[in-house]
């Protein structure tokens, strides 16, 4: 080897080197050392060690140290987080002493993973970037320490979550299965949001209360007996600051407090939701039209621009919207959200939002109640327009407005259906049964005055125009299709309970005319045959509809809370057609239903391990039913209170009502057929004729209304969604 090369100089080049090098001691103390072997003169006087290092080694971190220590710690978190769920599952010890077991764990750990950090050798690979999003690997951490304190102090006492892989199963089954029923939570965002960032205060919210409503729907889950106690965090934390998470996850919890028979536990959540919404700024369009407070109100939540965020904030109101309208139709109480609080677009096509494709919604016009009080003309009850002023408030079928000017044709009310899907058409059949408990059911009158019945009977007739109007007016894609060969494999969940509330709406506002009170002096002058027939059609055709959603959705998925709301009230009304119709059976539609509620009762309760004793809405509601069946039957003189749906069924913290809390009703359970007409004596401001008041209601083109839907109108239940995507 040639003594020029680089190999040749080596051992020369060394020696020099190590004849120049100091010994440690000497640079410690900062003395020009003698460079003497063994020794060098200040170690002999010292008598240190003489050590002369070759290599030195440069002070900091070595290179992919930091990543390295990452790396770790996040394995040392991973165990230490599966470590205290053990702990909580078995409770084993006291807390002061899982305390102290958890920090000497802690310890341990760090100092047995700490001395392979330092003896890692310096010339080892740096590690190759990861990005954060992957779920298995570092996470993306947060910019600063007091960040990371603000977020464990408000998470403090927070259940312990599952292992990832029993968490994936639980948001899979949650938008499986909950979902459907309350569209609000935008699945893509929802998952990146999540992956990118398990310490999201407002994630884990709402990730605690899907395990509320999902982990009933898997198999072997070990949650069954720590979820009261996630309920109540999530209902404490939820309501600790207004968030879109929080308010999320209340929504969550009372559609589940309800599917589950706890309806006293949802009622304060529904109300102080019905607030909140409000204070968030969510029953409100922003930036729409030129219309601007000179006070502005506080803002919740932050403003944004994306309107995808923006879509899930609307759909987030429509849910709360919808649970208001639930419960005062099922409990007979005034609505919360009104004409002077809510102003909003309905909610777009899944279809859109789940690409994320912008498009603008027509708004629903709610009813002002104070304009709609009994003789009042309802089309002129509803209170906004919209913002450009050029076309009306609408709803889904053009609802008139009363502030546009008398000039404005008919092209400028139109408006542009096409963007809104089965979500919307079943928030507008809703409100138009609230309609009719609100501005029908719950108005005050005089049963001898013949200007207040002639203003009531008047107001049934135009309901029963709106619901007519409603059916005649869906989109062409869900029409009646007297050529439709295909048969329909998948039932749209909204659709159908769209649909289904409808019919529902019709027996609601028609049973009163059917079968009307004894005492009414006027009742053989109501089209009650016309009546009959429709609450007898629309309770037959929810039993066949209900009977082909069944079979044709997977038999492990729930039905909302509102679709059991409507069989209940389709199958009692065909118990009292039964009762008051003489010479008649008892149409097998009725069994039907009750086996549907049952059905939907094992649903709901899925894997959960309840009590025998534990009721779901749906048990209470066939339970309940088939008491009335048996009452019937034990006493032939029994009739059914039309109008008791709100106050019969047992929700443990009911305070009775008072026997004459009803005026229209005597205060026995039933009445007999038999009872001799009361004489209504008339009032002294008006002397009508009350036979001649009905006569209005008795024309040829009232009595051929095509008013029912029915399973057999064509696609009108037809899903557009598909399967493998999911429901939306």
């Amino acid at each position: 080897m040639p003594n020029g090369s680089p190999e040749g100089i080596q051992p020369e080049s060394t020696t020099s080197l190590t004849e120049n090098l100091a010994c440690n001691g000497c640079r410690k103390s900062k003395l020009r050392c003698s460079r003497d072997r063994p020794n060098c003169l200040h170690c002999r006087k010292t008598g240190l060690e003489c050590v002369y290092e070759t290599k030195r080694v440069k002070p900091g971190l070595k290179a992919g140290a930091v990543e390295n220590l990452h790396r770790r710690l996040d394995d040392l978190e991973q165990r230490l987080d599966e470590q205290v769920v053990h702990a909580r599952n078995v409770h084993t010890q006291s807390d002061s002493q899982s305390n102290e077991s958890t920090a000497y764990t802690v310890l341990a750990l760090l100092a047995a993973e700490l001395p392979k950090l330092l003896k890692s050798p310096a010339n080892a690979p740096t590690p190759t970037f990861i990005p954060p999003t992957q779920p298995n690997n570092k996470r993306r951490r947060l910019d600063s320490i007091e960040a990371k304190e603000y977020v464990h102090a408000t998470m403090e006492n927070m259940p312990p979550l599952p292992h990832r892989q029993l968490l994936g199963e639980v948001v899979t089954a949650y938008f499986r299965h909950v979902h459907p029923w309350i569209p609000m939570i935008h699945q893509g965002k929802f998952l990146r949001t999540y992956v990118a960032d398990t310490e999201d205060r407002e994630v884990l919210i709402v990730l605690q209360a899907m395990i509320v409503s999902s982990s009933k729907f898997i198999p072997g889950t070990p949650m069954a007996h720590t979820l009261p106690s996630v309920r109540r965090w999530v209902v404490s934390t939820a309501m600790d600051h207004i968030s879109l998470g929080g308010l999320q996850a209340l929504i969550i919890v009372a559609f589940d407090d309800i599917g589950s028979g706890n309806t006293p536990k949802a009622w304060s959540i529904v109300g102080s939701l019905t607030r909140t919404v409000e204070y968030a700024q969510l029953a409100q369009e922003h930036d729409d039209g030129e219309l601007r407070p000179f006070c502005p109100p506080y803002a919740s939540l932050r403003r944004t621009s994306d309107w995808t965020e923006l879509e899930e904030r609307r759909r987030v109101f429509w849910n709360v919207f919808l649970l208001d309208r639930f419960c005062s139709v099922t409990m007979g109480w005034n609505t919360s959200l009104t004409s002077h609080d809510v102003y909003r677009r309905l909610p777009c096509d899944g279809h859109l939002w789940r690409k994320q494709n912008p498009v603008q919604t027509p708004y629903l016009g709610i009813w002002d109640k104070s304009r709609g009080r009994i003789g009042n003309p309802i089309g002129y009850a509803s209170r906004f327009a919209s913002p450009s002023g050029t076309e009306h408030d609408v709803g889904l079928h053009q609802d008139q407005a009363n502030s546009a000017p008398p000039a404005t044709s008919m092209s400028n009310i139109a408006a542009d259906m096409s963007t809104v899907g089965a979500f919307a058409y079943n928030i507008e059949a809703t409100e138009s049964m609230s309609r009719i408990m609100s501005y029908f059911l719950q108005q005050k009158i005089n049963v001898r005055d013949s200007n207040d019945i002639n203003s009531w009977l008047t107001r049934f007739k135009e309901l029963d125009l709106r619901l007519v109007h409603w059916k005649m007016l869906l989109p062409q894609k869900w029409k009646a299709n007297p050529n439709l060969t295909k048969p329909v494999e998948l039932m749209d969940p909204n659709l159908t309970t769209a649909h289904v509330t409808h019919n529902a709406s019709m027996i609601l506002l028609h049973q009163i005319v059917a079968y009307p009170l004894p005492h009414w002096g006027f009742r053989n002058r109501l089209p009650s045959a016309c009546s009959a027939e429709a609450c007898y059609s629309a309770g037959v055709e929810i039993a066949s509809i209900t009977e082909k959603y069944v079979a044709k959705s997977p038999p492990d998925s729930p039905v909302g809370n509102q679709y059991g709301f409507c069989l209940f009230i389709a199958a009692r009304v065909l118990l009292a057609h039964w009762r008051y119709t003489v010479g008649s059976q008892l149409p097998t539609e009725f069994w039907s239903l009750v086996q549907s509620l049952d059905e939907m009762s094992r649903r709901w309760m899925a894997l959960s391990e309840s009590s025998a004793n534990a009721q779901t809405l749906f048990s209470k509601y066939s339970n309940r039913l088939r008491h009335l069946y048996d009452v019937c039957l034990a006493d032939q003189g029994y009739q059914i209170d039309i109008m008791d749906h709100t106050i019969e069924l047992d929700h443990h913290d009911r305070v009775p009502r008072p026997a004459e809390a009803n005026d229209w009703s005597d205060a026995t359970p039933g009445f007999p057929l038999d009872i001799p007409e009361l004489e209504v004596l008339p009032s002294p401001a008006n002397t009508m004729d009350l036979n001649a008041i009905p006569q209005m209601m008795l024309d040829q083109d009232f009595m051929d209304m095509d008013r029912v839907i029915a399973f057999d109108d064509g696609s009108m239940f037809a899903a557009a969604f598909e399967p493998s995507i999911g429901f939306w």
